[in-house]
């Protein structure tokens, strides 16, 4: 299947890419996740303001800031940061991300995405457009570059799909008050503007979360296994790809908002032929109207 694509191929850093994916991927994880009932019907109008630490083979790369509106029919986010690398010289990559759609019954419905990243000696930018349930335009600058060797697009790959801010957006619920292995949302279609792709998410295990230092979080997390499942619009010799289907230990951490049915991320891992990549929430504010904000994390 051809789009209508403008692409460009991102030369970063070999670490840079997965690192940033897992702000992007944390960061579409940064929306209230509704723990009861159909997402129209539980979903109160809220902002949400938070700031997570990314880390790579633990050290510390940056943050990235997430603001986020919602209400029953509809969802809109942004964010961006920075990360700075010391391989021999330093490496800076600033990021920005934006997502809008619908909410529905059945989930989130986006109707845009958008990515941009700059370093010293490159930019580049993607945008995404989509009509009912179907991805229409995909516009990226500078071009990806085509190859027999990747194994193509159909029309089929890019419908009832979402992007990457929306792939967990309304996706976590439970039917029980409590924490259990049913906030994970189990299969969700992603595609990111080139690449087709499944997450699949299954519960692996509950912990308590101890509290370090001034601020921070205290209490139970679940913790959700991620599963990587590449479908189309990559090459299957790839070696980062073969990589990160192969693993059994990219995680999310999963939290919920006191007083209310919702399930926020506290941490999320990502691993990388060069060491693992983290991204943990250090503030994460949620405002309701008439209602005092609430801090799930200072």
């Amino acid at each position: 299947m051809q789009l209508p694509v403008v692409t460009k191929r991102v030369k970063a850093a070999a670490v840079a890419a997965p690192v940033m994916f897992a702000g992007i991927m944390f960061a579409g994880l940064t929306v209230p996740l509704p723990a009861t009932g159909p997402a129209s019907a539980a979903s109160p109008h809220a902002r949400i303001a938070a700031v997570y630490t990314i880390r790579f083979a633990g050290i510390k790369l940056g943050k990235f800031k997430i603001w986020s509106n919602l209400n029953s029919e509809s969802y809109s986010m942004r964010g961006k940061g920075t990360l700075k690398f010391i391989t021999g010289l330093l490496f800076e990559i600033e990021g920005g991300t934006t997502t809008t759609g619908a909410v529905t019954k059945t989930g989130p419905q986006p109707s845009s995405f958008t990515f941009n990243f700059k370093t010293k000696k490159s930019r580049g930018n993607l945008a995404m457009m989509f009509e009912g349930n179907a991805v229409s335009h995909v516009t990226a600058k500078p071009p990806f570059s085509d190859s027999p060797k990747i194994i193509p697009l159909t029309a089929a790959h890019v419908k009832g799909v979402l992007d990457p801010l929306s792939a967990l957006f309304f996706t976590a619920r439970t039917t029980s008050g409590a924490a259990d292995e049913s906030v994970c949302p189990g299969l969700i279609p992603v595609f990111d503007g080139r690449q087709r792709f499944d997450l699949r998410l299954s519960h692996k295990k509950t912990v308590k979360v101890k509290k370090r230092g001034k601020g921070g979080y205290r209490g139970v997390a679940v913790v959700c296994q991620i599963k990587y499942i590449p479908i189309a619009g990559y090459k299957p010799d790839n070696s980062g790809i073969k990589f990160m289907a192969a693993r059994d230990d990219i995680e999310v951490w999963l939290i919920k908002v006191p007083r209310k049915d919702m399930y926020v991320p506290y941490h999320v891992t990502i691993p990388t032929p060069y060491g693992t990549a983290s991204a943990t929430t250090t503030a994460f504010n949620v405002e309701f109207p008439g209602e005092n904000k609430i801090a799930v994390i200072r």
